[in-house]
């Protein structure tokens, strides 16, 4: 008996935490948002150990819309777990996840002078006629294009009591993947930064490779260096 009302208060916390969209227009929200501009309120699950955001405080930015409008200085979030940009009213301070078609590009505003730029990217898996869209962070941009997509995923579950009821977290942690554009446009991804992963991708041109990681003693498996070595090999004539 007591294990059924444990689990029973666990269904209960469960469902009273769960994460809720729902469908609204933006513009009855907001008048000076752009009108065709639609999106659902966003309610934050609180049954998450970690970060679900790539930026933890609301920062402001600019968005870049399907139809080459702008909006400007907004307070955004970009959701990793969700893969999901987030827009906070100010005037109500409702949250709304804005509809993902609709928006091409954003910029975070991180520092006066310092901005994050995210793309929308489409990875079409092999096989498959699925089309799949994601916001990646452009970190080069070239005839090597570097995106980074900062992935948030559920690692593991923990149960704890709260108000002596039993709930159920998910444990969440940054599982960043890498995406190498080509001239082709074909995408080569990366889940780790390792010297000889990142060499496989180029067999024709890996000793060029390798040895511009020598010249300018690089560690491929530091995110900062790894950013180097593509702008170093977009500026190699010989690649």
């Amino acid at each position: 008996m007591r294990h059924y009302i444990y689990i029973s208060l666990l269904f209960i916390c469960i469902a009273t935490s769960a994460q809720v969209n729902v469908r609204t227009q933006i513009q009855a929200v907001d008048s000076t948002f752009l009108p065709k501009l639609t999106g659902d309120f966003f309610y934050e699950s609180k049954l998450y150990l970690g970060e679900q955001y790539y930026n933890k405080d609301w920062m402001t930015g600019d968005i870049l819309l399907s139809t080459g409008a702008m909006v400007y200085d907004k307070s955004l979030k970009y959701n990793g777990l969700f893969d999901e940009l987030i827009w906070l009213n100010e005037t109500n301070f409702g949250k709304f996840k804005i509809d993902k078609p609709f928006v091409r590009e954003f910029w975070l505003k991180n520092k006066p002078y310092s901005t994050v730029h995210f793309k929308q990217i489409n990875l079409n898996e092999p096989g498959t006629v699925h089309r799949q869209d994601i916001f990646a962070e452009l970190r080069v941009e070239g005839n090597l294009s570097l995106f980074i997509q900062r992935k948030i995923s559920i690692n593991r579950a923990e149960f704890r009591y709260v108000n002596n009821v039993l709930c159920q977290y998910d444990v969440i942690t940054a599982t960043p993947r890498y995406y190498i554009k080509l001239p082709s446009n074909q995408y080569l991804m990366l889940t780790k930064l390792r010297r000889r992963a990142f060499l496989k991708l180029f067999p024709e041109k890996k000793k060029r490779i390798a040895k511009i990681i020598r010249t300018n003693d690089l560690d491929v498996s530091e995110e900062s260096d790894f950013v180097k070595l593509i702008e170093l090999m977009n500026n190699d004539k010989t690649l």
